[in-house]
């Protein structure tokens, strides 16, 4: 099956679909719920329109950008789901062994490149340009990506070696994506502890 094949070549560490995601969490989600549905219903690829998953740990960033990857693998579309320091750390070794341009191309071929935990740590200057490299090439061939990150806009000249880097790496990603913003309490913190016991007064 078709479908399969391409979804476990997502390599999405765990499947996670819309079906499972609690949009009545709380105001964030809910507020995002009738655009990101839109966005699920509408062929990434052919629009050439990617996505930015705003927000704190444990808000679901990552589970509405895989559910979104799963849905264009379902569409007959290439997905490769890797995390920001899986990606540079496999950028930094093809460069030290000569072998970067075939790395690269590697990364422009997906139809959609989901990116995630973008901003857990900070990219020095080499490690900066080799992402700019990766989105800059799917960005002129109007390919989507998809990203996770921690950051607000404004701190990503903390995460990327300098300012022109943010700014540049930023600029292509949110030229044609819809951005996401999802802040709150944890969902996981608020599922992992047990609820206070309530003593009458």
């Amino acid at each position: 099956h078709k479908g399969a094949a391409r979804i476990q070549a997502a390599t999405f560490v765990r499947v996670q679909t819309v079906d499972t995601f609690n949009f009545e969490y709380n105001a964030a989600t809910r507020k995002l719920r009738s655009r990101y549905l839109n966005l699920l219903a509408t062929d990434l690829v052919a629009e050439g329109i990617g996505a930015l998953f705003v927000g704190g740990s444990g808000l679901g960033k990552t589970h509405l950008a895989r559910a979104l990857g799963y849905a264009q693998c379902q569409r007959g579309h290439r997905v490769l789901f890797i995390t920001l320091p899986t990606l540079v750390n496999r950028l930094s070794a093809a460069e030290a062994t000569k072998s970067l341009h075939r790395a690269l191309k590697g990364y422009q071929s997906p139809a959609v490149l989901i990116v995630d935990e973008i901003g857990y740590a900070t990219l020095r200057q080499p490690e900066s340009h080799l992402l700019f490299q990766v989105l800059s090439n799917r960005h002129d061939r109007k390919k989507p990506t998809l990203i996770t990150t921690n950051r607000v806009f404004g701190e990503w000249n903390q995460i990327f070696a300098d300012d022109a880097v943010a700014h540049a790496i930023l600029d292509r990603l949110a030229e044609r994506a819809e951005v996401f913003h999802l802040e709150g309490t944890s969902y996981r913190e608020t599922h992992r502890r047990p609820a206070p016991k309530v003593t009458p007064a």
